[in-house]
């Protein structure tokens, strides 16, 4: 594996930025100092450059089934990963669905087997907690993946009525155990009857084109959820992650909660950040291409998610990386127009695995609304802090794995298609020019993507993620 030494950056971690060189040695980084007379085997100038800690994106669906194995998202673990490299992100956590006829147990099993097969980055995996009556000794599942596998956080659906959501006894069991282990329970966060009734309200009225999927999912059923997730929490004493949160008014939930001393956490996206519903409105069946759950809102209701991102209330900035094509490879089942003109049967999700670190650079560095080591928490160490990775990923220290950006904060760069390493055959920041980009990312020390854009991983080097107890705090 050689030695590389980073010299005459910025290292940039989540409470502090300082000039330093980096020295890493067999995939640890064993050195920071200054005007250092280290040697190396490679050694990478990042003079007028940030050097940051490699981004953790803490919920992707790479290879994912959905609508009943059905169809599935076109990125598989490779293609996913490669992408995620080439963005700057140098570890993903992901979801594992039971699979019909398998118990969650034997499905985890399998899902990590394929991640380790073709993941070029390191990887983690959230286990989902299906309904009672799909599995009865699901909680059985639970207690040998925590102890055994790896499985330091589970995803409870509070959306989706007869396929994937739990009720409220299902949900206070489960947050019982988790705290009882010390995993995390994670929600998604929405009223499933509520988007059921207004979905079939909307269909009956003969509003089925694509666009009217943001009607049915609306901020209430957002809110009303969160709100009902931190008080079932709370009620048993257990922490609470919140992944995707859409809309300002769920966040601010969740800001509520933290100030009144709740454990409660809260993911966001980008695509909530940067795209609006005034985006595709307008579109018809190429609305799809914007569709995922929650949905894309509302212009005006950006600044409400921004302004938690900067006061601490919410927590990460991930992607729910789900994406479809909008054309139909002949190697892939039905993607995003398989029924045109009826939004319920559009699957749901949007690409962004390459895109985090850059959107969230222009839209927060960039415009002044948050600084680099704000950045980084969201991006890096916090997500590796709730998820059980600190401190060997999230941070540039001694000791902590060689996972590094060479950030180029000055840099011209415009998002396109063509230009991004995703399976999808479009890109929902198509022509947005950046100003920051990673121009150098190391993986435990191995050199993936170079200032060419070069790229050097091969499947099967990412390794399962080593997860212990979440720092809550």
């Amino acid at each position: 594996m050689g030695s590389t030494l980073i010299s005459n950056g910025t290292v940039v971690n989540a409470d502090s930025a300082i000039r330093a060189d980096v020295l890493v040695r067999d995939g640890r980084i064993v050195a920071l100092g200054i005007g250092s007379d280290w040697t190396a085997d490679h050694v990478i100038d990042a003079t007028g450059k940030l050097v940051i800690p490699g981004g953790i994106d803490a919920h992707t669906h790479l290879e994912y089934p959905i609508d009943g194995f059905t169809t599935r998202t076109a990125d598989d673990f490779y293609t996913g990963t490669v992408a995620a490299a080439h963005g700057g992100t140098t570890t993903i956590l992901d979801f594992v669905k039971k699979e019909p006829g398998r118990s969650l147990y034997d499905t985890y099993l399998r899902r990590r087997d394929a991640a380790a097969e073709r993941s070029v980055v390191d990887f983690g995996l959230h286990a989902i907690v299906p309904p009672r009556d799909q599995q009865p000794d699901v909680l059985d599942d639970l207690r040998r993946l925590a102890a055994g596998e790896g499985a330091a956080s589970w995803k409870f659906f509070m959306a989706y009525p007869g396929t994937q959501m739990v009720d409220d006894g299902e949900l206070l069991e489960g947050f019982e155990l988790a705290l009882e282990l010390g995993v995390l329970p994670m929600v998604h966060a929405e009223n499933g009857h509520m988007v059921a009734r207004e979905t079939q309200r909307l269909v009956d009225s003969g509003k089925t084109a694509e666009h009217f999927h943001a009607t049915a999912h609306g901020h209430d059923s957002e809110a009303e959820a969160v709100h009902r997730a931190i008080v079932l929490a709370d009620s048993v004493g257990a922490p609470l992650y919140v992944v995707h949160v859409s809309s300002a008014a769920a966040a601010e939930e969740i800001s509520r909660a933290r100030a009144d001393g709740h454990r409660v956490w809260g993911e966001t996206c980008p695509q909530y950040l940067q795209i609006a519903y005034e985006d595709y409105a307008g579109l018809g069946e190429k609305a799809a291409a914007y569709l995922c759950s929650p949905p894309i809102r509302e212009r005006s209701n950006q600044e409400g998610l921004w302004k938690t991102l900067a006061t601490g209330a919410m927590a990460t900035v991930a992607t729910d990386h789900a994406g479809f094509c909008m054309h139909q490879p002949d190697d892939l089942p039905p993607q995003k127009l398989r029924s045109p003109g009826y939004f319920p049967k559009v699957p749901n999700g949007v690409p962004g695995i390459e895109d985090r670190l850059m959107v969230l650079w222009e839209g927060g560095v960039a415009s002044g609304r948050i600084d680099p080591c704000r950045f980084v928490d969201l991006v890096s160490t916090r997500p590796a802090k709730l998820f059980g990775l600190f401190p060997r990923k999230g941070i540039v220290a001694v000791g902590a794995d060689a996972d590094l950006v060479v950030w180029d904060p000055q840099a011209d760069h415009v998002i396109t298609t063509a230009g991004t390493h995703m399976r999808t055959d479009y890109n929902l920041y198509e022509g947005l020019r950046v100003t920051g980009k990673p121009v150098h990312v190391l993986s435990r020390g191995d050199h993936l993507v170079d200032a060419s854009g070069s790229f050097d991983g091969a499947a099967g080097r990412g390794s399962f993620a080593d997860r212990g107890k979440p720092y809550l705090f």
